[in-house]
């Protein structure tokens, strides 16, 4: 079976769909991971043959969004879904998948959620399609998107489809366990698991624990994460480690950058350009972070209570989400201060709630079923 892979060219777009991707090609399919030039090194690493489709980046496709720089806010998360995702990314996304399948034509196409352009080609071409959740499942995303889409739809000779009905595929995988979800705002019926895997796991050179991590802490060990985009928020991380290092614990900063960019740190805080996320967080009592999806569910299924501070994107869906299942304090970046971090993790170091609703979410995402078992199921489908 061929089966064309499909993801926006961010990392943390692209992860999620990797574990479907190797365990597709581990059981003998013919496997293509179609996203952004850049994200090559990644798709390789994971043992897999890179097309690439679209932008570079995600940074690339939005410099083409005229005015971006001076939005913000609600408006700025709606001019990157109707003109980004929904416009610039889904239209070469359409016309790549519709090239290639000229001379590799695939059975079917898997993409994640925020990939909008695959389906619309696959339609056009009567190929099923499988959807990855890989961001925050936020309905109104859709009526963002819906007039861009259909544009493109009409373009490619399509009837309008002003609900996009079809963009939820023929499958559609959450991977989000039951108490992350929102019951406000239902999923596409008939929806199944995919149990999250830590983005350090397929993807990236996993280079197990460190010694110094191994080494069983005197004091309790707090982890620091914004993420892969984000090494630049000194303003965020610097108030992040001056709260936490005043505490009677060890803080391990994953900064994604050069160590040095942070300048001296007190001797109870050790900053790492890189530590693998599913070695640090089940040694961590507490991660604090940005909310990203792949941290939030990483952080989620080690059983490690979070301390959210979400920038942008689906960061604030996600947090609402965790602290309404009890394993999560989140912080207004704009009010971000040493003393607010630090109140923050001493209740959540003395509330054993947390640790105890943590522990029960990971057990929710650890019955979950696996990539294998979607790998199955699309079989059948085709």
């Amino acid at each position: 079976m061929r089966i064309l892979v499909a993801a926006s060219p961010g990392v943390g777009h692209l992860l999620p769909v990797l574990p479907i991707a190797a365990a597709a090609a581990a059981s003998g399919h013919d496997v293509l991971v179609a996203t952004g030039a850049d994200l090559e090194p990644l798709v390789v690493r994971a043992g897999l043959r890179h097309v690439a489709m679209g932008p570079p980046n995600l940074g690339a496709a939005f410099s083409r969004i005229e005015g971006l720089r001076e939005l913000a806010g609600r408006r700025r998360l709606l001019a990157l879904v109707s003109q980004g995702f929904a416009g610039i990314l889904a239209t070469e996304f359409a016309d790549g998948v519709a090239l290639l399948a000229t001379t590799w034509r695939p059975d079917v196409i898997v993409r994640e959620d925020m990939e909008m352009g695959s389906w619309i080609a696959a339609e056009q071409l009567a190929i099923p399609t499988v959807v990855i959740q890989a961001t925050a499942w936020r309905p109104p995303i859709r009526r963002a998107a819906s007039g861009s889409q259909n544009a493109l739809r009409l373009r490619l000779g399509l009837a309008p489809d002003p609900d996009l009905a079809g963009h939820d595929g023929a499958l559609w995988f959450t991977t989000r366990p039951p108490s992350l979800r929102d019951p406000l705002a239902p999923m596409p019926t008939d929806v199944r698991e995919l149990r999250p895997a830590a983005d350090d796991r397929v993807g990236t050179a996993n280079h197990g624990a460190p010694d110094w991590l191994v080494a069983d802490p005197d004091r309790p060990r707090v982890a620091v994460t914004l993420g892969t985009v984000n090494a630049d928020r000194v303003d965020l991380i610097r108030p992040i480690v001056e709260g936490l290092a005043g505490l009677d614990l060890d803080v391990v900063v994953a900064l994604g950058a050069d160590p040095a960019t942070l300048g001296v740190v007190p001797p109870n805080v050790r900053v790492e350009r890189y530590v693998p996320m599913s070695e640090l967080l089940p040694r961590s009592a507490v991660v604090v972070h940005h909310a990203g999806s792949g941290t939030m569910l990483a952080a989620a299924g080690a059983g490690t209570p979070q301390v959210m501070v979400p920038i942008a994107a689906d960061q604030p869906d996600n947090a609402t989400l965790c602290v309404r299942a009890g394993i999560a304090i989140a912080l207004e970046p704009r009010e971000l201060t040493a003393a607010v971090v630090a109140a923050a993790a001493t209740r959540m170091l003395d509330d054993a709630s947390f640790a105890d609703r943590a522990r029960a979410v990971a057990a929710e995402i650890a019955a979950m079923p696996d990539a294998e078992a979607a790998v199955a199921e699309i079989e059948t489908l085709v």
